[in-house]
């Protein structure tokens, strides 16, 4: 749980999407990633969410959160999910280059998410996060 909280600081909406979605765990000799995938809709295309990537702070910056990704995608694919969506947070500067370094492109904004769904103000990179951007990559 701490590490998802890493990426989503609502406990609740996370003990939520993990009762209902696919959690991935990424070892090596001790947990340091996790990920949650989660269908959100079948028609008109199989469409799929990740709610949640997370590697642990230490360990970031050494292509592990490129690897749990890369395997997210194919583990969509394989299940044969056309539409592969995230979101984040629009003060989230390194998440939103990450996801886009991988093709996944914006969707669109919901404005105020953040502000009328979390109880906490969220504050990043110094900016206030309140709008919440969905990307979305399209699958073969």
């Amino acid at each position: 749980m701490p590490l998802l909280l890493e990426a989503d600081p609502d406990e609740a909406k996370v003990q939520a999407y993990c009762r209902t979605g696919q959690v991935w765990v990424m070892e090596t000799d001790t947990i340091c990633g996790v990920a949650v995938l989660q269908a959100v809709e079948e028609e008109p295309e199989p469409t799929a969410e990740i709610m949640n990537i997370a590697i642990k702070p230490g360990l970031q910056g050494k292509g592990m959160g490129k690897q749990l990704l890369n395997f997210l995608i194919a583990e969509a694919e394989r299940q044969g999910v056309q539409r592969l969506q995230v979101a984040t947070g629009n003060s989230s500067i390194g998440q939103l280059a990450f996801y886009q370094k991988a093709g996944f492109e914006l969707l669109r904004l919901e404005r105020h998410y953040f502000t009328k769904n979390y109880s906490a103000p969220i504050i990043e990179n110094g900016i206030h996060c309140r709008h919440r951007l969905v990307l979305e990559l399209l699958l073969p």
